[in-house]
Order: structure tokens, then C-alpha cells, then sequence
């Protein structure tokens, strides 16, 4: 069966008429059956906030809203310590060289706040005790780090990273290249960093290291070493071994996205008690349902609704059924909409397809019967008359 509608959207409050009609011509929506809540049967106004239930939804929210802030806080405070760290490295950058000995008074001395410092020394390479560390990726490419015992002119042994080699073609786990330190007493710069914590289970194997733990490394190369840290070469530089500069510019770690999250966080906050509002709103509205004053609020609140465009769904939805339901004005309400225009209910007979012969020799009961199209007319009576008229004989003129 097909009917037809008038789908402009400027004529909102006529679409109500093909549904009053559909459901019998009265202006109200059926009354819901009553639903009784125990805890607040009998409340008026906001009372209902007192019970036991609505205070465990604020303890939850405010639970909520606790973990958010700590989380917001977390994040706050990452920001700053990377942005104290990024003013570190800049400054420690930029402050002149001074002596190992000097910065570092003992074998085991070394402060975090001398990350990157650059320090001068002198001494030989200890050809026999490099060591490279796997898993070294720089600017994508996996690699290792060359790690090279520089034994100082004044008594000990500095470890050094003289540069990255990269991973040979056809077999990932050894270098390219096995470059050689230079023969001969060398004066070396390099910036300083912290011994890193331990990687694996694997140790010193064939010269190939998981990290520079210089706890794990000291045994091995024997005598005194420097524990608490090594250095990174800033000259002399070593391009002809092929080896590439470690850090040529400070290093910065991130601290937009730390804010951000704590943004996040922050927001997620003010979304929780909005949702909280809402829900007690939406409880509020349904205990005060019979309060006068409430009622007025719901009928102006469906006025406002009406008067919004239709949105594509609401559209799509006339196009399928014929109309669009009757609580997008009454906006979920059991009340009447008072003083509502409301378009006479479309009207129409129906006409019978045509048979043929052979089928009208058919006398089997069972038969469905054949299809009907109404010629949908706008009726002009009373609001109460049925929906369509009479159906014509099957047999006869339309």
C-alpha cells in the first residue's frame, strides 16, 4: 500500500496530521502504563538527590573526577620535568669545555645534572677492548654503536662511543665494518652520559653488548675504570672510518603532548558532571511529570523542538514511512499538543488490479488476495472520521 504526504520542511507542525489521523484522530499520545520506582515514589523536586542511589552516583563521579585530576596532574608534571630537561640540555650544550679530571673528581663521581657536559681528555685507544652495542637505530637504520677504552694519560680508563656503524646487507647481527681506533696518544672531547641501566641476559659476548652498563663492562676491560659514566666523541670526529656522529645537537623530548593529555584529562572532568546533570535532570523531569510548572517547561521545550529544521534522518524516515513520529513536537511527553493545527487526515478508496480470465476462474480459497492502490484525497470533514473511506467492490469503478 503506498500513501503520500507533504514533505516540505517549512510546514513543521502540519506533518503531525497524517499520525493523528494513523492513530485515530485524537490529539493526545496514549498514556504509558505507570512505572513505579520504590526509591522514589512519592518525591517532588529535587529530593530524589537525597537517596542513597543518587549519592553513590556522586561519590562515583567525584571518585572519577579525583582520578582524572591525579592523572591530569601526572601528565602536568611530565611537561615541566621535560621542558627542564630540553633548558638542560641546551645549556649543558652550550657551557665550554672543562677537564675529565675536573668534572669528575672520582671514577664514581657523576651528577645528573651533567648530562652532556662536554669534557676534554687525553690518552690511547684500547684497540683490544671495543665493543659495539646492538639495536642502535639512527635515522631509521638499525646499527651499532662503537664503544672504544680510551686509557688516559692521567691514570684510568675512559669508556667512549666513537660512532654508529651500520648493519651488514646480509646479516643483520654483525657491522658492516669493524673500524680500528687510531694508534698513537689522542686528545679527545666528548659529552658526557650516564652508565644505562642493563639490557638482557646476554653480557659481553664476542664484543657485542645489549646497552653500555659500565658495571657489566668494567670486569671485562680491568684495572680502574670510570663506572658512573662514559662519554660521547664530539672531535675527533671520525667520517673517514665510517662511523657517524652520535649527537651533533642538543636532543629535545616531547612536552606538547603532555599537556595536551592533561587537557584531556581535564575535559574528561567536566564531561563526567555534565552527564551527571543530565541525568538528573532527565529524573527530575520524570518525577515532576504532573507538576504544572513542569509541564509548561516540557510544552515550551516541544514548541522550541518543533520550530528546529528537520535533519536528515527525520526526513529520510517521512520518505520510508510516510511520517515522521509525533514526539519529535511532543519530545517524548504523554501530553497533548494544545493548540495545534492539524491537517485533515488523508482519505482515498482503493482500486483493484485487472485480472485476466484465468485467473478469475480460479476458486481456490487459499488464494491471496490481489493487490490494492489507494488513491490517497484530502478528506475535508470532521477530525474524527475514520482515516480512509469505505473500500469499493473489488469489481467496481473507483
Amino acid at each position: 500500500m503506498t500513501t503520500a504526504t507533504d514533505t516540505h520542511p517549512a510546514n513543521a507542525v502540519a506533518r503531525t496530521g497524517g499520525e493523528l489521523a494513523r492513530r485515530g484522530g485524537s490529539g493526545a499520545l496514549a498514556k504509558p502504563a505507570a512505572v513505579y520506582d520504590t526509591v522514589t515514589e512519592g518525591l517532588t523536586g529535587w529530593q530524589f538527590l537525597r537517596t542513597g542511589r543518587w549519592l553513590a552516583y556522586f561519590a562515583i563521579a567525584l571518585a572519577f573526577a579525583l582520578v582524572c585530576a591525579g592523572l591530569a596532574t601526572w601528565q602536568f608534571d611530565r611537561g615541566r620535568g621535560a621542558s627542564a630537561d630540553n633548558h638542560l640540555y641546551a645549556t649543558n650544550f652550550a657551557l665550554p669545555t672543562e677537564p675529565l679530571t675536573t668534572a669528575l673528581a672520582t671514577t664514581s663521581s657523576y651528577e645528573p645534572q651533567q648530562v652532556w657536559r662536554r669534557v676534554s681528555m687525553t690518552g690511547t685507544w684500547d684497540a683490544d677492548q671495543q665493543f659495539y652495542v646492538r639495536n642502535s637505530v639512527r635515522s631509521g637504520n638499525s646499527g651499532f654503536d662503537v664503544v672504544t677504552a680510551l686509557k688516559l694519560s692521567t691514570g684510568g680508563t675512559f669508556l667512549v662511543n666513537r660512532g654508529w656503524v651500520a648493519a651488514s646487507s646480509t646479516n643483520s647481527m654483525v657491522p658492516a665494518r669493524r673500524p680500528a681506533p687510531p694508534h698513537g696518544t689522542i686528545d679527545v672531547v666528548a659529552r658526557l652520559q650516564p652508565s644505562q641501566a642493563k639490557r638482557g641476559e646476554g653480557g659481553v659476548q664476542n664484543g657485542f653488548i645489549e646497552s653500555v652498563d659500565l658495571d657489566e663492562l668494567a670486569p671485562v676491560i680491568g684495572g680502574t675504570v670510570y663506572s658512573a659514566a662514559y662519554g660521547v666523541i664530539v672531535t675527533p670526529a671520525s667520517p673517514g672510518q665510517g662511523l657517524g656522529r652520535i649527537q651533533a645537537t642538543p636532543p629535545s623530548e616531547g612536552v606538547g603532548y603532555h599537556y595536551s593529555y592533561m587537557i584531556q584529562w581535564i575535559a574528561f572532568i567536566f564531561i563526567g558532571f555534565f552527564l551527571l546533570w543530565r541525568a538528573a535532570l532527565r529524573e527530575f523531569r520524570r518525577i515532576n511529570v504532573e507538576d504544572p510548572e513542569e509541564q509548561q517547561r516540557a510544552a515550551q521545550r516541544a514548541r522550541k523542538a518543533a520550530a528546529k529544521p528537520f535533519t536528515d534522518e527525520e526526513l529520510e524516515d517521512e520518505a520510508l514511512d510516510g511520517f515522521i513520529p509525533l514526539t519529535r513536537w511532543a519530545a517524548g511527553t504523554a501530553q497533548p499538543l494544545e493548540s495545534t493545527p492539524v491537517r485533515p487526515a488523508l482519505t482515498g478508496t482503493p482500486i483493484p488490479f485487472e485480472t485476466s480470465d484465468e485467473n478469475a476462474d480460479d476458486d481456490d480459497d487459499d488464494a491471496p488476495a490481489p493487490d490494492e492502490i489507494y488513491v490517497l484525497e484530502q478528506g475535508t470533514g470532521d477530525q474524527d472520521a475514520p482515516a480512509a473511506d469505505a473500500r469499493a467492490p473489488r469489481d467496481g469503478t473507483p
